[in-house]
């Protein structure tokens, strides 16, 4: 592992500076800042480990030619494993709207020489806007992955970040296969905003959702918004729920 410091400048890398360490696992080189070092995704890198193995793994079979739509990205630490099996022409789309995450997005996608790759420094949501992200918690520590919407601003603690829906990042030619979020609570905000991708593509469906209720939940709103299309609960894997339209 190779820790540095470096400025971070520039609209493609906006927010502050920071140390980081080059982790490394059998996907590829990961930036982990040093505020994060302690968190649970950056820790499991830092050991040479692979975050939700068994979702990747899922998901690197499953998306045959299509795009993958997934997000927030946090430091990138599925996008190696995704890029690597994406078929010729096909892109994995991504986002992170908190400053220094997407700044270490960047540094992963550079290490790797990811070409495939799309990411967005935005949220995604219904409708396009603008909301407060807290990046910092009320003990002044970074809130790492955890990073969460909240209601109004809190000085020191939070970001106004943009808002884009999904239909509006990702062209409407483009095949998806896989539709990824771990939006912290926000997923169902982040589905409505890709209403044009689930009823003209049909993909899988895979939401963070440890919970049955939460679980049970978005079957029924699925099932709800979407009528014609019969989203099922399929499965659950590390903390993920997965959901499949009634075969064509």
């Amino acid at each position: 592992m190779q820790h540095r410091t470096i400025p971070v400048k520039g609209a493609e890398t906006a927010g502050p500076d920071f140390g980081y360490t080059t982790a490394v696992n059998e996907y590829g080189f990961y930036c982990v800042p040093d505020a994060y070092a302690r968190r649970e995704v950056p820790r499991v890198l830092l050991s040479g480990g692979v975050y939700e193995p068994d979702t990747l793994r899922l998901m690197r079979r499953w998306v045959r030619d299509g795009d993958i739509i997934t997000g927030g990205t946090f430091v990138g630490d599925f996008l190696p494993a995704l890029s690597q099996v994406m078929a010729s022409g096909a892109t994995v789309h991504s986002f992170e709207p908190a400053p220094l995450s997407h700044a270490a997005a960047q540094i992963t996608i550079t290490l790797n020489r990811l070409d495939n790759v799309a990411l967005h420094p935005v949220a995604v949501g219904a409708e396009p806007g603008t909301l407060h992200l807290q990046t910092v918690s009320d003990s002044g520590r970074p809130m790492a992955a955890r990073a969460r919407v909240v209601d109004s601003a809190i000085e020191g603690q939070t970001e106004s970040v943009p808002v884009v829906p999904i239909d509006d990042l990702v062209d409407a030619s483009r095949r998806v296969s896989i539709l990824h979020l771990d939006l912290e609570g926000h997923e169902w905000p982040g589905i409505l905003g890709a209403q044009r991708v689930i009823e003209t593509r049909r993909p899988l469906i895979v939401l963070e959702a440890d919970k049955p209720w939460a679980q049970r939940a978005y079957e029924a709103q699925l099932s709800e918004h979407f009528p014609g299309l019969g989203y099922r609960l399929v499965g659950l894997m590390e903390r993920n729920a997965f959901y499949l339209p009634d075969p064509v």
